[in-house]
């Protein structure tokens, strides 16, 4: 009892710090990827920053899990989140994202794109193609800015 309040209370003051405890940083990245609102990256807004979605994916796939983490992220993700997973998969396990890519479903919705200062909303078709087209690989072999 008296090790699980200690280790709560350096959570706590860990968080307060901005510091991620390390037993947590690979799987929270994950479902952060899954829970994404809108798929931006490269620089976006006025100050060029990288946006929390590709922050979190670059955390994900630092794991040497990462394509189990993905996959595990799938079921539960969003449509940012989906399109995110894939563009992941595509990075560090291609049959995965082949399997992923053949098997996920194509629904007509919009989903919110960034790209620098503009958002707009594309067909999730349109978006998965260009993901396909590997139009989105050569952002995560930059370094993060």
């Amino acid at each position: 009892m008296k090790t699980r309040i200690t280790m709560l209370i350096a959570e706590i003051v860990f968080a307060q710090l901005g510091i991620s405890a390390a037993t947590s940083s690979g799987n929270s990245a994950a479902g952060d990827v899954a829970a994404a609102k809108s798929l931006a990256f490269g620089g976006v807004g006025v100050a060029g920053l990288m946006s929390e979605g590709e922050r979190n994916l670059r955390a994900v796939l630092e794991q040497p899990d990462a394509s189990q983490q993905l996959q595990a992220s799938l079921a539960q993700a969003t449509p940012a989140g989906k399109l995110y997973i894939l563009v992941g998969l595509r990075r560090c396990d291609r049959g995965a994202y082949q399997k992923v890519f053949d098997s996920l479903s194509r629904p007509n919705d919009d989903v919110e794109v960034v790209r620098g200062c503009m958002i707009s909303k594309e067909p999730f078709r349109q978006v998965l193609s260009q993901i396909q087209d590997g139009r989105f690989d050569d952002y995560l072999s930059q370094p993060p800015r």
